[in-house]
C-alpha cells in the first residue's frame, strides 16, 4: 500500500538516500532540512519511496523538488506524488527542470505544465539549462 504524508525530521536519512540514488548533484541535509516543513513523502510498507516539496505562495504554488526510488520508477508513484503536489489550493505552479531530462518533462507535459522560460546554465554540476514551467488551474 501507498500513502503520502508530511515529511518528519526521522525520514530526512530515508529521503537523502532516495535523493543520493536519484542525482549526480544531490541535495544535502542541510537543504532538506531548511525546507523539510514543505516536503512530503511516498511510502510503501513503511519505507520512503520518494517524496515531493511544495511551497506555497500566496496563491500559487513552487515544486521545489521531487525524487522516487530507482526500484519503484515507472509504477505510477511519480504520478501519485504530482497529483498530490496539484490538490494544493493554488492557482498556478512552477518548477524548474533540467533541459536534457525529457522524461520528467513529459510527465510534467501530462498535467498541463508548459515551459515559460529559460535559465541559462542553471545546473552548476554540469552548467545544464533550466526550464522553467508553468500550470495553471483552469476557472
Amino acid at each position: 500500500m501507498i500513502t503520502i504524508k508530511k515529511a518528519r525530521p526521522e525520514d530526512l536519512p530515508e529521503i537523502l538516500k532516495v535523493e543520493e540514488l536519484s542525482f549526480t548533484n544531490p541535495w544535502t541535509e542541510e537543504q532538506f532540512s531548511g525546507s523539510l516543513p514543505y516536503f512530503s513523502v511516498v511510502r510503501s510498507d513503511d519505507k520512503v519511496i520518494g517524496f515531493i516539496g511544495v511551497e506555497p505562495i500566496a496563491d500559487e504554488a513552487h515544486i521545489l523538488h521531487m525524487a522516487v526510488h530507482p526500484d519503484f520508477r515507472r509504477r505510477g508513484v511519480a504520478r501519485k506524488l504530482m497529483e498530490f503536489a496539484l490538490s494544493y489550493p493554488a492557482k498556478k505552479w512552477f518548477l524548474e527542470v533540467r533541459a536534457m531530462n525529457h522524461a520528467a518533462q513529459k510527465l510534467y507535459e501530462s498535467y498541463g505544465f508548459e515551459v515559460i522560460s529559460r535559465r541559462n546554465k542553471y545546473y552548476q554540476d554540469n552548467d545544464e539549462d533550466a526550464l522553467i514551467m508553468a500550470y495553471q488551474r483552469p476557472n
